[in-house]
């Protein structure tokens, strides 16, 4: 191996070692170092790169064969061997494959990774007619030659050819194999660049052929990269490539300073891979490519809490099943990636009118296990809760919203831990939530006991699992199956939780009247004529009954308060009961009613003593009862109510009251209903005999109910754990600002969305920033004195990441106020900003604090000493400390608070609001705002000079070039600033920089301050030669009228050109 390093480094001595190159090029200097090269037959050109291709492939095999690991180390890690290496890979790239390269075609040179050869002017392929045969000869030579480094599978020399020559290779394929003037087949090479590319990673593909495309690619070569491009997710861990690759550009072009922990999955870089991989290539069709990706992203889907299944569910939701051409029930999208978790929880069985009973009957066993219903609840929660579209929610639920209840209703029954549970509830929580009216849990409240229906059912395994079987049928099955009592009270109970997770106040009580009709009225509201709301159902079953009852007895226990607000429709149903009571007793004389019908006496005969129904319905009833339950019902409303009536309340009350009087006087009615019916009467006469304020505040408040419905909701959704529903009462409250809503209170609503920077998801604080911006353009004085407040933070009570969250907001509503950032607001913001920069914020309680830590930790080292008998010895003394973390953490360490001084990151924000603030409204700030922030920033640049100062010293550089680009921006609008500066004072200020610069150690903040003395030259120079912008954006020299006796005009457009006479 050393033979064959020695003989390459000779070979390529002439451009590896300084010298003269007197004009030539790398080629013709080693031909001028070794004749021999030129006595072959062939151009001189052929045979160096041919000797190039044979020295680099013997290093390669030798490596190859050779199982000696430090061997290759000293080659690939050896800076002199890798030198020589790493010049046969350019010297092959640019001397052999460059020049027969298209225009276009190749990585532009300046872009390419930089040459290890030593200067020279680039050889030009001959274009003789004689030369460009053995040109393509000796390029089909190379590419070949190459192949072999490309398919070594890692091994000999793979690692340098990867990171300096591979997409050369690439793009010389491409060229042979799409070149559309060639003359000769290109299939061969096509396949070949096929094979080349199918060899390499995924992660060394994504950025080679991006490579590729620039603005100068040639417009035959663009469809073939990008297809190329395209085909990449569809391979194994394609999707995954895909994500990490694009976050991977993203985090690159962040700022360098800020500390990243790794791959960032941005909304921009969501949007971005959503947009890539819901783009279906060309080749392909949708369902060809989606079955590609299908089982990559549902695996990523599965990774429950990781940020891959962030991406995997907005590109699935929002980049696949967000657009209707694919995510449309029935589209490919909808087939390959929603129905086979549909068919998991709905499953379906063989029902055709051609098959026979004896064929379903062959359909045995179990249809979904809970590993299958498990598997398929991941994907869909992940699809429904982590980023929540409201018509995706609803088509994915809306055709499995029975077996999901049912799944979270068996998972419940066993004492047995079961995530299934937690996951249901969180989806049907969402789904209620985004859905429009209560009709999805009025459908729960009529099929409280569904179980699977005629084909299927649920059931529970011995591990506290749920599973779906068939439903076998026999002559023996009726609908009067056994349930247990104790599975009606846990079904009760969570439809009960579901109301309060997941239903507006609205909603309650729309459900709420649903189930009192059905119960109450059942068949008697078609019969009456009194039907209030839906249809009722003329077939409802005793057990049906039992549960409305329950559902209605504990919504009047935990939502008095919902039910309370919407009592119309209540009351109207209580009249149709008392109406009811009273024809019906007039007709039959209190000893039946007209038609069977459930009694609550009664419903103790459904269920016998071990809680199983005995008897499927009754034919007796006790109307004194039912009239009981209605009276008590309307008596809990009405003590539940402000006092603050409708007119379409106060007029059925009336009606109530009649009925109540008719009903008192009826001779077999007994003494406690009696009591009841007064108390009732007499609630409602105090109610309607309230003085006449009360309906005026009735009138007075009716135009804002919306907007305080919206403002509770909001409120509501806000202390959600639900990411997305917080994001959504965001959007709620942000409505309300927007509309100038008076039901708002501005410094609780201040308090309240500065509350919410704390979020830990960013498109909810980033909302929460946009709402205060807009809160603060309708009222900046209250907006701004309170978010300033927080974010000097006096009591030392918040987390720095909280109080450059508000800074944060505080740019944004500083540039969102513009010009109207002017006389107390702006006064307040300049003093405090000005005084949180500088060294005068003090933070004693954090000293002290930190004081008592290190005495903390100084005494446990003590007694660690003691308790040892001398130094505590050293188990890492062998290990030695990284420098460049060293180095980085004295960096955080000098951030912190020092000594009580204020942190240098919230000075370094304040310094960066300061000049957002300039450059918004240089005028409206004042000369006191404008030449303290100047001392400061001087200030800060002579005295901050430690390395870990270097950020705030960058960002009182750039708060002096805001200062400048302010000046210069109101000159040239003809803007009076109502100040001036005195032309030593701005001498001074460029000496100071000038010195400063000379002495300043970084490489940013001296440019900074390069810039800032150079702009600052500019303006000197137009205020001295009245260089101001002109309206029609030309530069004026303040020539206009400037002599006495002479007027000069610079349009020389405007009348004749002025004449000069001489006068005594």
């Amino acid at each position: 191996m050393t033979t064959l390093l020695t003989d390459a480094e000779a070979f390529l001595a002439p451009v590896l070692h300084r010298g003269k190159t007197r004009g030539l090029s790398v080629l013709e200097q080693i031909a001028s170092e070794d004749p021999s090269l030129l006595q072959n037959s062939g151009s001189p050109r052929d045979v160096i790169i041919r000797k190039a291709l044979e020295l680099l492939l013997n290093i390669h095999r030798q490596l190859e064969l050779s199982r000696d690991a430090t061997l290759r180390n000293e080659v690939l890690f050896n800076s002199g061997s890798r030198r020589t290496v790493d010049a046969l890979l350019d010297l092959i790239s640019l001397e052999g494959i460059y020049p027969d390269l298209l225009p276009g075609v190749g990585v532009p040179i300046h872009r390419r990774v930089k040459s290890v050869l030593r200067n020279g002017t680039v050889s030009r392929a001959t274009q003789t007619e004689g030369q460009i045969d053995q040109d393509r000869c000796l390029l089909l030579y190379i590419v070949t030659e190459l192949d072999k480094l490309a398919t070594s599978n890692g091994k000999g020399l793979y690692s340098a050819f990867i990171e300096r020559t591979l997409v050369d290779l690439i793009a010389a394929r491409g060229q042979l194999a799409y070149n559309p003037d060639a003359n000769q087949s290109n299939l061969s090479h096509a396949v070949a660049l096929q094979a080349l590319l199918d060899e390499i990673s995924l992660s060394t593909l994504f950025p080679a052929l991006t490579s590729l495309l620039h603005p100068a690619t040639p417009s035959w070569f663009v469809p073939h990269i990008s297809k190329s491009l395209s085909l990449l997710p569809s391979r194994p861990d394609g999707v995954t490539s895909t994500i990490s690759f694009i976050a991977s550009t993203a985090t690159h072009n962040m700022d360098q300073n800020e500390p990243n922990s790794g791959i960032v999955l941005s909304m921009e870089v969501l949007n971005r891979t959503s947009k890539l991989l819901s783009s279906i290539p060309s080749s392909m069709t949708a369902e060809e490519y989606f079955t590609l990706l299908q089982p990559q992203l549902s695996m990523l889907l599965e990774e429950d809490g990781t940020d891959m299944q962030r991406a995997a569910a907005y590109i699935v939701g929002n980049g696949i099943l967000g657009r209707r051409l694919y995510g449309a029930p029935g589209k490919p999208g909808w087939n390959i990636f929603v129905r086979p978790i549909l068919e998991c929880f709905n499953p379906n069985v063989p029902q055709s009118k051609e098959s026979s009973e004896d064929e379903i009957s062959t359909f045995k066993g179990i249809i979904s296990t809970n590993d299958d219903l498990h598997l398929a609840l991941r994907r869909l929660a992940a699809l429904t809760l982590t980023y929540p579209n409201p018509g995706l929610v609803k088509r994915l639920i809306s055709p499995i919203l029975r077996p999901l209840w049912s799944i979270s209703c068996y998972s419940s029954y066993s004492k047995l831990a079961n995530p299934m549970y937690t996951k249901i509830s969180q989806i049907l929580s969402t789904y209620f939530k985004v859905s429009v009216g209560a009709d999805g849990l009025i459908q729960l409240s009529d099929h409280l006991l569904w179980d699977g229906g005629d084909q299927y059912k649920f059931t529970t395994n011995s591990f506290g699992g749920v599973e779906i079987l068939v439903h076998h049928h026999d002559s023996s099955h009726t609908n009067d199956e056994s349930v247990p009592i104790n599975q009606i009270n846990i079904r009760v109970e969570q439809f009960i939780e579901l109301l309060k997770d997941g239903a507006s106040s609205a909603d309650v009580a729309t459900v709420f009247l649903h189930v009192l009709q059905k119960w109450l009225l059942g068949t008697r509201s078609e019969q009456s004529g009194l039907l209030i709301g839906p249809t009722a159902d003329s077939t409802i079953n005793p057990m049906q009954q039992l549960i409305y009852a329950k559902i209605t007895q504990e919504m009047l226990h935990r939502n008095k308060d919902d039910i309370a607000a919407h009592p119309d429709s209540i009351f109207a149903i209580i009249q149709q009961m008392l109406l009811l009571f009273i024809n019906d007793a007039r007709a039959r004389e209190m000893t039946k009613w007209k038609s069977p019908q459930l009694s609550v006496t009664s419903m103790s005969s459904i269920v016998n003593s071990e809680g199983v129904r005995k008897t499927p319905i009754l034919d007796q009833e006790d109307p004194i009862e039912l009239l009981s339950i209605s009276l008590s019902l309307l008596n809990a409303l009405l003590s539940s109510m402000d006092g603050k009536l409708e007119e379409s309340t106060v007029s059925i009350l009336g009606a109530l009251q009649k009925s109540i009087s008719t009903i008192i006087h009826h001779e077999a009615l007994p003494q406690s209903l009696v009591i009841l019916a007064s108390s009732t009467s007499y609630l409602i006469s105090t109610m309607l005999l309230l003085p006449a304020s009360s309906t005026l505040n009735t009138q007075a408040l009716s135009p804002y109910a919306s907007a305080l419905a919206t403002q509770a909701t909001a409120l509501q959704n806000l202390t959600s754990a639900l990411p997305p529903i917080r994001a959504e009462g965001l959007a709620s409250l942000t409505s309300l600002i927007n509309s100038s809503s008076p039901v708002l209170d501005i410094p609780s609503t201040t308090i309240l969305l500065s509350s919410l920077l704390q979020d830990d998801e960013e498109f909810v604080y980033l909302a929460a920033i946009k709402a205060l911006a807009e809160l603060a353009r309708r009222h900046p004085k209250t907006v701004l004195r309170m978010l300033i407040e927080r974010y000097t933070d006096k009591e030392e009570d918040a987390l720095l990441d909280v109080r450059l969250r508000v800074g944060e907001a505080l740019q944004t509503i500083v540039t969102t106020l513009g010009t109207a950032l002017t006389g107390e607001a702006a006064a307040l913001l300049g003093n405090r900003l000005i005084a949180l920069a500088s060294r005068r914020g003090r933070r004693p309680k954090a000293a002290e604090v930190k004081r008592k830590a290190n005495l903390v930790a100084e005494n446990q080292k003590t007694e660690a000493k003691e308790a040892w008998g001398g130094e505590i010895p050293q188990l890492d003394e062998n290990e030695v400390a990284d420098d460049e973390a060293a180095r980085i953490a004295d960096v955080l360490s000098g951030w912190e608070d020092q000594d009580g001084e204020e942190d240098v990151r919230i000075r370094t924000s304040a310094l960066s609001i300061l000049g957002v603030a300039i450059e918004a409204n240089v005028a409206g700030l004042g000369s006191t705002f404008l030449s303290g922030s100047i001392d400061l920033a001087i200030a800060i640049l002579k005295i901050e000079s430690s390395p870990e100062k270097a950020i705030l010293r960058r960002a009182a550089a750039l708060l002096l070039m805001s200062v400048v680009r302010a000046l210069d921006q109101a000159a040239e609008r003809h803007q009076p600033l109502g100040f001036g500066f005195v032309e030593e004072g701005l001498g001074e200020v460029s000496e100071v920089l000038g010195y400063l610069r000379d002495m300043e150690r970084d490489e940013m903040v001296k440019g900074h301050e390069g810039e800032v003395i150079e702009g600052l030259a500019r303006w000197r120079a137009k205020a001295l030669l009245g260089m101001n912008g002109g309206e029609d954006g030309g530069i004026r020299f303040g020539l206009e009228g400037g002599l006495k006796g002479l007027d000069v005009s610079l349009d020389r457009n405007d009348g004749p050109r002025p004449k000069i006479e001489e006068i005594e």
